[in-house]
């Protein structure tokens, strides 16, 4: 042995023992060969060598020196005892240690020792997981369903299987909260953002904003337009109505035709201080004095203001003729002379007045006279009416020679107004002919709202079911049209509204400013029409369709879109009319737009089913028959009646007859058929049978015990949640399959660390949890629990004792369907009145950096980087970790300088170079995140990460 190793340095990581090996042939032949040389000088064969060799040297000559051949029969022998003796001692060694469940390490071994106290190893578990089908059409979708998974690193395919019957209906494959694609939120304000760049929308025309589920139609004017992040922004007005919701309005836009409208045109009015023109009166201001007639009356006003065509007089009009009015300057008479004929009414008078020219036509009309009156000592103007009874016209001859002139009998009454024609130079009279501007008509109301059919001009592509609105400045009537009926010879068309035309503004709509817009060829929506964001609480969730086969029970996953790692299943607790009540609450962030609902669900567990094997012959003479079946990878599914929480995937007959699998023939009779399975060490089933006392004998038969099974198990089944599946054969049910969840349960049969620590606290709960301590230990015991930590919390109101059970799954992640399996199996060994919940564990990482220190000359530095940090990895992973297991330093070093090569190393945790220790909750597990390995050496130092 060499007498130059420094053991001091292997306790600065706080190490109580240490086992150091020194010596092995190569070494052990080197020993020989030193001690031989100083005894026998003159052999040639193991002569001394100078000391100037150094290690490198020393090491090549060793290795050559034990593997060059030699005619030397001595030297033969001494390399053959070096190789006898570290066969020998390292035989003895570990044979030794196999005689002790601390320091066994085979397998096997292990295995027979721990069968001492009746403690047989955990056998492998299968994953299993629920899938979701999307059925083709309504059936039942038998056990046994294979799906099949292609990792993308090109391994063996994973088949999954259904482990129960499923009756599928397509109309279960995606249910969707009611209203889920509709954004129920209200209209309000004067915007609205239209989805995508629309193009000509023009100032002025109108929008018919419809709600297609109530059939609101409400109609708006574009006020302006611009474009916003891709989409089109439209001011309208008036303000929107809040009655209208963005999830439902659809918005028509772009009437293809501007019709004109004719009628039903109003006849007649009573008019007040306002007049509509059919243009706009060009030349006319403020002040002038302006002539209305229509064929019956004529009136003279002073205009107050102009605006467009819109004129406003000094008084109001009264009874007008809008059909037939025209409206223009009047005529200025210059009286001549004057002549007054009192008559016997004293609030009546009639004058006789000399006009020059022929004014003979004014016969029967109305003339009128600017008169300023002082009221309140204010000048007002006013313009009062005479009417003229008799026009006679005088000719020029030779008998008169005034002649030439017309002579107006005028007529006044104080019960028309009170201002006598008092010493008149001037009258007003009407024009020769028509005036050059038309009054305007409007469309005829009835109870305040236009009538049902509409006449306008004829339109090239409205017809029956299309929207129209009539729109006069800011005012709007609209509706849907139930029909159009065109007549061709008059160019006209009748618009006949469903029901009633809806108004705005209540005013009357003249032909001259209105327009029918109709037929409008765009449907829009509203940016995030589709959004709805309403929040989902409880345990509730309103359906817009109940399909038949979502009944009481049924297994269901609910699922959000924006939110995969939210899924999880439950069941159907009851339907109250629409509305699903789910066997447990949502949590935060489900609403009726993100939330999804699918009840084909089906579980699936790792393996594929094989056909059927003959296991062997019964022999009744014999007791406890037992036979092997040489297959590895046999399927083992959760079952909380057996030791383990799990069973074989098996079926197994004798003669026709289906026997059940048992832990043990504890509770087993002379005529139960039953059977145990165990696993050998090779991997392979070891079925055992009764004996006729504990369990049944089994009959003589040929080929008689014959049985099936499913292949497939360990840690590669717990695939990660959204593994690619497709149905390993086509089937008429299904379209297709997917694993919203992780599949989970998955592990590989004990090993033998795990059966030193496990069989003896195992024993001690005696298959029977009281002591928290007991539901750790039987947790563990489940083949899929890697570890486990029992709490007990307070029973508040209850009764009943109430333990958590805290778990690390086999290969980490969640607990999927384990924890119904694991809950099922610890309550069916808890002591009466214990509420068992299994709640999954915290995980919790570490970031380190390592700084080494390497004899570049000895060792090659990047190997060392290399076994340190698989070493580091392995030791701080989370099969390794224990709940609760806080983190030292010291297990740093002393992981980092186990590796041979390491002389020195410098740990430092989460960036803290101070930190000793990181202190881990009891229900967290503190594993490794990121690791950086640096190697230094005198010169330079290389990373290596």
């Amino acid at each position: 042995m060499s007498n130059g190793t420094d053991l001091t340095r292997w306790n600065r990581a706080g190490l109580n023992r240490f086992r150091y090996v020194d010596g092995n042939a190569v070494t052990f032949l080197e020993l020989l060969r030193a001690e031989l040389a100083s005894r026998f000088p003159d052999w040639q064969e193991v002569k001394a060598l100078p000391s100037t060799e150094t290690e490198v040297e020393r090491q090549e000559r060793m290795l050559e020196q034990y593997h060059s051949p030699r005619r030397d029969w001595a030297w033969e022998i001494v390399r053959v005892l070096a190789r006898a003796s570290h066969v020998l001692t390292e035989h003895l060694d570990a044979y030794a240690n196999e005689g002790f469940l601390g320091t066994a390490t085979q397998w096997d071994t292990v295995r027979r020792l721990v069968e001492m106290i009746d403690y047989h190893p955990a056998p492998p578990a299968s994953a299993s997981t629920r899938l979701v089908i999307d059925a083709k059409e309504a059936g039942t979708l038998p056990a046994g369903f294979a799906a099949k998974h292609t990792p993308a690193d090109g391994s063996a395919p994973v088949v999954f299987e259904t482990l129960e019957e499923l009756k599928v209906d397509p109309l279960l494959n995606s249910l969707r909260p009611a209203e889920y694609n509709r954004n129920p939120e209200r209209l309000e304000g004067e915007l609205l953002l239209l989805e995508g760049e629309v193009e000509d929308l023009k100032t002025g025309e109108p929008l018919v904003l419809e709600d297609t589920e109530s059939k609101i139609l409400r109609a708006y004017l574009i006020v302006g337009t611009r474009l916003v992040e891709g989409n089109t922004e439209v001011r309208v007005s008036p303000r929107l109505s809040q009655r209208l919701r963005k999830g439902y309005t659809l918005i028509h836009a772009r009437p293809a035709e501007r019709l004109v409208p004719i009628g039903p045109a109003a006849k007649g009015a009573e008019l007040e201080r306002v007049l509509r023109l059919t243009e706009e009166p060009e030349g006319l201001l403020p002040g002038m004095v302006i002539y209305l007639g229509d064929g019956a009356e004529d009136l003279y006003r002073r205009v107050f203001s102009v605006r467009g065509k819109r004129l406003v007089l000094d008084a109001d009009v009264g009874p007008l003729r809008l059909d037939t009015a025209r409206i223009g300057y009047p005529v200025t008479l210059s009286v001549i002379a004057q002549e007054e004929r009192p008559v016997d009414n004293p609030d009546a008078v009639i004058y006789a007045l000399r006009v020059a020219g022929d004014w003979s036509r004014l016969a029967d009309r109305r003339v009128a006279q600017e008169t300023v009156a002082v009221i309140n000592k204010k000048k007002h103007k006013h313009l009062p009416f005479y009417s003229v009874t008799a026009a006679r016209y005088h000719l020029v001859d030779s008998e008169d020679p005034r002649g030439g002139y017309t002579i107006l009998t005028l007529s006044w009454n104080k019960s028309d107004h009170p201002f006598p024609l008092n010493n008149p130079q001037t009258l007003l009279a009407p024009p020769a002919g028509a005036g050059p501007w038309r009054t305007d008509t409007y469309l005829e109301k009835k109870d305040g709202h236009l009538p049902a059919s509409v006449i306008t001009g004829k339109p090239k592509k409205t017809t029956a079911g299309d929207l129209a609105v009539v729109v006069m400045g800011r005012q709007t009537a609209w509706a849907r049209l139930a029909s159009v009926s065109v007549d061709l010879e008059r160019e006209e068309a009748t618009l006949t509204a469903e029901g009633t035309w809806k108004d705005r503004g209540g005013g009357d709509f003249f032909l001259a400013e209105t327009r029918v817009y109709a037929h409008f060829k765009d449907e829009l929506r509203i940016v995030s029409w589709r959004e709805n964001t309403q929040p989902l609480s409880g345990a509730r969730i309103p359906l817009s369709e109940v399909p038949m086969a979502l009944e009481k029970g049924r297994v269901l996953m609910v699922e959000r879109t924006d939110s995969p790692a939210s899924a999880f299943f439950t069941k159907v607790t009851k339907m109250e009319g629409k509305t699903l009540v789910l066997a447990q609450d949502l949590s935060a962030g489900f609403s009726r737009g993100n939330t999804i609902v699918s009840g084909n669900v089906v579980l699936s567990g790792h393996g594929e089913s094989k056909g059927e094997k003959v296991l062997g012959s019964g022999d009744a003479t014999r007791s406890s028959q037992s036979f092997v079946l040489a297959e590895a990878g046999v399927s083992f599914v959760a079952d909380s009646t057996q030791p383990a929480g799990v069973r074989a995937a098996i079926s197994l007959s004798v003669a026709g007859r289906v026997w059940e699998q048992v832990g043990n023939f504890a509770s087993s009779g002379p005529s139960d058929h039953h059977y145990t399975v165990r696993m050998t060490e090779a991997g392979h089933l070891l079925f055992a049978f009764g004996d006729g006392v504990r369990g049944r004998r089994l009959p003589t038969g040929t080929n008689n015990v014959r049985l099936t099974f499913r292949s497939g198990t360990g840690l590669g089944g717990n695939l990660p949640a959204g593994s690619p599946f497709k149905p390993a054969k086509p089937h008429r049910l299904v379209e297709k399959v997917c694993q919203p969840l992780p599949a989970t349960g998955g592990n590989d049969r004990e090993g033998v660390e795990s059966l030193r620590e496990n069989a003896p606290a195992t024993l001690l709960t005696l298959e029977r949890a009281v002591s928290l301590d007991d539901f750790a230990w039987l947790a563990m015991a489940q083949s899929s629990v890697w570890q486990a930590r029992a709490f007990c919390r307070p029973t508040g109101l209850g009764r009943s004792d109430k333990v958590e059970v805290v778990v690390v799954p086999a290969g980490g992640g969640e607990l999927g369907p384990l924890a119904e399996a694991l809950t099922g199996f610890l309550t069916a060994h808890a002591v009466p009145e214990v509420e068992v919940t299994v709640l999954p564990f915290e995980s919790r990482t570490f970031d380190l950096e390592l700084l080494l220190t390497v004899n570049a000359v000895a060792y090659n530095p990047d190997t060392v980087a290399a076994a340190v940090k698989s070493a580091v990895q392995d030791a701080f992973s989370l099969r390794k970790r224990k709940l609760g297991q806080d983190l030292f330093l010291s297990e740093v070093y002393q992981v980092a300088e186990g590796v041979t090569g390491v002389e020195h190393s410098v740990a430092i945790i989460n960036d803290d170079r101070t930190a000793r220790r990181v202190a881990s909750g009891d229900r967290e597990v503190l594993t490794l995140d990121k690791l950086v390995v640096t190697v230094a050496s005198e010169s330079a130092a290389t990373p290596s990460l």
